[in-house]
């Protein structure tokens, strides 16, 4: 290597010039290291406004600005950016920095010679949604993905946030640390910033304590009709059961923010969630348990899906779609456990869980989109299906939250029955969580994972019951001391093979109890047969005496005639409908064809649709009557 020795000038032009450098380097560092500051005004409240003044640090010729379109938790590109009415940017001075839009979400501003750029925007709130922002006169729910605009390269920064509230509001909320300034926040990055909601107005908090670790519930809005230490009390009891499900607590603090404004929904966080309810929900049981449900829900969220990530959604890419084939894993498996921890934790009776799950399977079951549309289709396409259902979307789609839940529950059943009770599907989580809490996990670290637990290769399993449409398989039931009515014959336990004593003996007792069958009927009186009664396939919403379509069955006689959603039916056989299908319909005989007018886009029709008679069926499971001593063994095991 060579060495050059520096001229005489060149070390003279340096010694003079030396504090120039070391001051621009020092002011460089000073304003990398500020943190980026937010004041949130409400001078506007009755019209659902935010005034948000951002400070950024501006070391550089141009800054770069952008805000989140989506929110972790809810897979759809929602705009935020749409929010933003009106924006301004000046330096540290008050002097106007020139600035662009450049994309939908993002905005280049001119900073040389600026040390703080300082943007004020005005930002419309009113969204009563878990993943939107709603601001009015009583109270404000801030999330941070539709809220802040941040620094391009600026994540791991630290972001503040200080609250300027109205006179008559006396309390704001967060998971996130407090300055000395009850209503300032501290986020050390702009993850923790979009991970952590603020609520201000006069909320209400009731503190419990699970495992040494503080939680809060923090209701907002009860009014008188919400017993929130009640409520807490019951949380307290849910949170228990998870705890000693997943063996580990992986916050300092946790917050429950129950937003009661008659809507619904619930979002989770690292260490909190955002639920929202009706105030007529606590005095309901019914809608209490469903409360009791969602929270538990996105409370399992904190280990499933908050640490315990898909590979896909480890650093999140707050500006475009995240593609991944699990989300049945992070919202399915979320979906069975948020009841079994209410059982678990005594919150329902073991009757009330099972009512519970077989409504997930009457779901699956009534959802012709089943036989389209696999678990692992479900998962991937989220972003263009599940949160923008059509008219036509429950004969092509089916939900990883109800299917992924009845999923997660077989799949408990057999390792369960594999590992003779040894093993469960609570075995697979924890022992996922210690291996991938870092890394995140592919589809193929989960089954491998849940093979290893069950001792035996499940790759037959997953193939039919999530990468499949095949229908699921109930067999395994009984052994846990379960029975399930109305499901095929395929996904039912058969019954030992009888010996040929056993059907000989049959025979006989079948061959005098049809003898004795045929007296009682002789002399009994007959019953007439219930009336079969006429479908068509077709949904809809009366429109003064028509109906307009909403829907249609694939495959109906509505479907095979011709008629399509948003038709209008206006006659049957030449009598105007009075704007009620089904009692027109029940006039008429299953086979009877009949003529239908309707008016489509202004044009009148006329089309033949002959009726037929559809079974319904209900899906519902129930214990045993007389379970062994196994099963009932097995039973405490799973649900206590």
């Amino acid at each position: 290597m060579l060495t050059r020795i520096a001229s005489p000038i060149v070390v003279v032009f340096l010694i003079l010039c030396w504090p120039a450098f070391s001051r621009a380097d020092t002011n460089a560092t000073e304003s990398e290291s500020q943190p980026i500051r937010y004041t949130i005004e409400f001078p506007e409240t009755q019209n659902h406004y935010l005034h948000i003044t951002a400070k950024f640090p501006a070391p550089k010729n141009k800054t770069e600005l952008t805000m989140a379109t989506w929110a972790p938790g809810s897979y759809l590109i929602r705009e935020y950016a749409r929010h933003v009415d009106t924006m301004s940017m000046t330096d540290q001075d008050g002097k106007s920095v020139a600035y662009q839009k450049t994309k939908k979400n993002r905005w280049t501003a001119e900073t040389k010679n600026v040390k703080t750029l300082i943007v004020k925007y005005r930002l419309y709130c009113n969204e009563m949604t878990v993943r939107t922002n709603w601001t009015g006169r009583a109270f404000s729910m801030i999330n941070g993905a539709p809220t802040f605009i941040t620094q391009v390269g600026k994540r791991e920064h630290p972001h503040h946030v200080e609250l300027s509230l109205p006179k008559n509001w006396k309390r704001s909320s967060s998971a996130l640390p407090k300055t000395e300034n009850p209503h300032e926040y501290i986020a050390p990055t702009f993850d923790i910033l979009v991970d952590s909601p603020i609520v201000a107005g006069n909320v209400a908090v009731y503190p419990f304590e699970v495992g040494g670790v503080p939680h809060q519930l923090v209701n907002v809005g009860e009014a008188g009709y919400w017993d929130g230490s009640k409520a807490a009390a019951d949380l307290k009891k849910m949170v228990a059961a998870h705890h000693e499900m997943w063996g580990v607590i992986p916050y300092k603090n946790y917050q429950f923010i129950n937003i009661i404004a008659e809507a619904g929904g619930g979002l989770e966080h690292d260490n909190c969630t955002v639920i929202m309810t009706s105030r007529w929900s606590f005095r309901n049981k019914s809608r209490y348990t469903s409360w009791l449900s969602l929270a538990s829900h996105e409370f399992f969220h904190t280990w499933n899906v908050r640490r315990l990530r898909p590979k896909t959604l480890i650093r999140y890419d707050y500006e475009n779609e995240m593609y991944t084939e699990s989300l049945w894993i992070a919202e399915g498996i979320t979906s069975y456990y948020e009841d079994l921890a209410l059982v678990r934790g005594g919150l329902i009776d073991r009757n009330e869980f099972l009512r519970r799950l077989s409504q997930n399977v009457e779901s699956i079951q009534r959802t012709e989109g089943r036989k389209v549309q696999s678990l692992t289709d479900s998962s991937f396409d989220t972003w263009i299906k599940f949160y923008r259902p059509d008219e036509n979307s429950s004969n092509t789609r089916i939900s990883y939250y109800s299917k992924g839940a009845v999923a997660a529950f077989l799949l408990d059943v057999k390792i369960r029955k594999m590992t003779r009770g040894k093993k469960s599907l609570d075995d697979v989580m924890r022992t996922m969580y210690e291996k991938f809490l870092d890394t995140g996990f592919t589809p193929d670290d989960f089954r491998k994972t849940a093979s290893e637990v069950a001792g035996k290769d499940l790759s037959d399993w997953f193939a039919q019951s999530i990468d499949s449409t095949e229908e699921l398989d109930y067999s395994q039931l009984p052994w846990l001391g379960l029975e399930i009515k109305g499901v095929t014959k395929k996904a039912v336990a058969k019954k030992p093979a009888k010996t040929k004593k056993e059907n000989e003996e049959s025979e006989g007792k079948e061959a005098k109890k049809s003898k004795a069958d045929t007296a009682k009927t002789a002399k009994a009186s007959p019953k007439p047969a219930p009336r079969a009664k006429p479908w068509t396939g077709v949904s809809g919403k009366a429109s003064g005496d028509s109906i307009v379509v909403s829907s249609i069955t694939p495959n109906s006689p509505g479907y095979d005639a011709g008629i399509q959603t948003d038709d209008e039916l206006i006659a049957i056989n030449d009598f105007r409908l009075g704007g009620n299908l089904s009692s027109r319909l029940d006039q008429f005989e299953v086979g009877q064809p009949l003529e239908f007018l309707i008016a489509r886009r202004g044009e009148l029709i006329r089309l033949e649709v002959t009726p037929r008679e559809r079974k319904t069926m209900s899906y519902r499971m129930s214990f045993t009557p007389k379970p062994n001593k196994r099963q009932k063994q097995q039973l405490k095991k799973w649900l206590d």
